[in-house]
């Protein structure tokens, strides 16, 4: 074989497995890519399913951060409709165990003397504060009207110690709880003897 076959051969094989080589080199390098491409879209997928886990664990906590708020802000009203029942029965026990009776008072004293007789008399009304029903303190007496005559009209004199303890019992207002309406207290004193 000639020289310049032989070398044309050798140059087409050379050729050729320099061309096979980098077909195969660029086969490669196109393989790596389209494996670095699959992989990045896996990478891609696995992030969105990912963050699709993360998205509904979040919605799951903020669904049981909402239970529980809801079972919490239950137990608060439970709490403060139950403080608000004993405080209220606590303030009614108490409001129970004051009370401020109001009694129309009327007074009478008599003195007699040789030549006249007088009656003196005083209106008004009595209040006294009784705790769980026993009195705490002396009774108080407000006169609201004095008369000195010689005869006096007792129904008459009732009659304006009554008006005086309702209006008592009226000024309470908003304590009228407390305050309750009582019976008369008509004091009655001797007589006196003077001279003149």
């Amino acid at each position: 074989m000639p020289q310049d076959l032989y070398d044309f051969v050798w140059f087409a094989v050379g050729l050729l497995v320099g061309s096979l080589a980098t077909w195969a080199l660029i086969r490669r390098r196109f393989d790596d890519i389209a494996l670095q491409r699959r992989q990045v879209e896996e990478i891609r997928e696995l992030e969105k399913q990912l963050h699709l886990q993360e998205c509904k664990w979040v919605d799951s906590l903020a669904a049981q951060k909402r239970e529980l708020l809801a079972a919490h802000e239950v137990e608060l009203q439970e709490a403060v409709a139950s403080t608000r029942m004993n405080e209220r029965a606590e303030f009614e026990r108490q409001v129970n165990s004051f009370s401020v009776k109001v009694s129309p008072y009327v007074r009478l004293s008599k003195s007699e003397g040789l030549w006249r007789r007088h009656v003196h008399s005083a209106s008004g009304y009595q209040y006294q504060l009784f705790v769980n029903g026993v009195p705490a303190f002396a009774p108080h007496v407000e006169i609201t009207n004095t008369e000195t005559a010689t005869q006096i009209d007792e129904e008459r004199l009732l009659r304006l110690a009554s008006q005086a303890a309702e209006v008592a019992v009226q000024c309470a207002g908003v304590a009228s709880k407390f305050v309750r309406m009582a019976g008369p207290v008509i004091v009655r004193q001797l007589g006196k003897k003077s001279i003149g």
